[in-house]
């Protein structure tokens, strides 16, 4: 993803290749609850019910900056909650240039601080569920005992250009307890090329303009990063504070 700036126009282009990439996923789905499936966007044609699902990130390590595995606009370092030397990144650029073009003003940020510092309900902190099966599960003539665990998946749709953000609560792999994991849903309608009833080339990109009319999306999704986890919360804070 590269981000543009238009200051003419007062508006922040963000701009995409228009094929599945790493955090970056063409998916379908009938209704805004359904789970999604990925297709190959060579392969098969964009529809009326394809979107874009970016897991959307909002720091990047120094080093990872450094060594060209991520990329930033905004090349101001702070550390996060953890002590880790980081820079502002995707989520955080954008409010920085929105700040920059006028979309967002300092008084918006500082309420948001405010707003953000308050909270104290985390979604991290919602308990996992499990289920044992009473029968056993013959798999190879060996059985199983199944249970089942019941993580969460939570849907703010409340937002401009058909746009939503899901939160899939997940375990965490190499510690106890879950994360929160947050993605940005961009409805193909959303962006500026039409591409629906075709398949994509190679080298197709997609705009996603970002202006007066849906910058609100991007402060929904700064609240949500606030309120996925204490650690969060801290980090969003000092983000906000360090973009003043």
């Amino acid at each position: 993803m590269k981000i543009k700036v238009d200051n003419v126009n007062e508006q922040i282009n963000l701009i995409f290749e228009a094929k599945n990439d790493g955090k970056f996923r063409f998916k379908k789905r009938s209704n805004p609850f359904d789970f999604g499936l990925c297709f190959s966007t060579r392969e098969f044609e964009f529809d009326t019910n394809t979107y874009l699902e970016w897991q959307i990130g909002y720091d990047a390590l120094v080093s990872q900056v450094k060594s060209g595995e991520k990329e930033t606009s905004v090349n101001i370092e702070f550390y996060n909650d953890k002590g880790q030397k980081k820079y502002p990144y995707e989520l955080s650029e954008i409010l920085f240039h929105a700040i920059k073009v006028n979309l967002i003003t300092k008084d918006e940020i500082k309420s948001l601080i405010s707003e953000i510092s308050s909270y104290d309900d985390f979604i991290d902190t919602k308990p996992i569920e499990t289920s044992t099966s009473k029968d056993k599960i013959n798999i190879n003539e060996y059985d199983f005992i199944e249970t089942s665990t019941k993580l969460p998946t939570l849907f703010f749709t409340k937002m401009e250009d058909c746009s939503q953000i899901d939160i899939s609560v997940e375990k965490q792999q190499y510690a106890s307890g879950v994360q929160p994991m947050i993605y940005f849903c961009i409805g193909i309608g959303a962006f500026k090329e039409s591409l629906t009833g075709k398949k994509s080339s190679k080298g197709d990109l997609i705009t996603y303009p970002v202006n007066s009319s849906n910058i609100a999306n991007f402060l929904a999704i700064i609240r949500v990063f606030g309120m996925a986890s204490e650690r969060h919360r801290n980090d969003i804070i000092k983000i906000l504070n360090l973009l003043l």
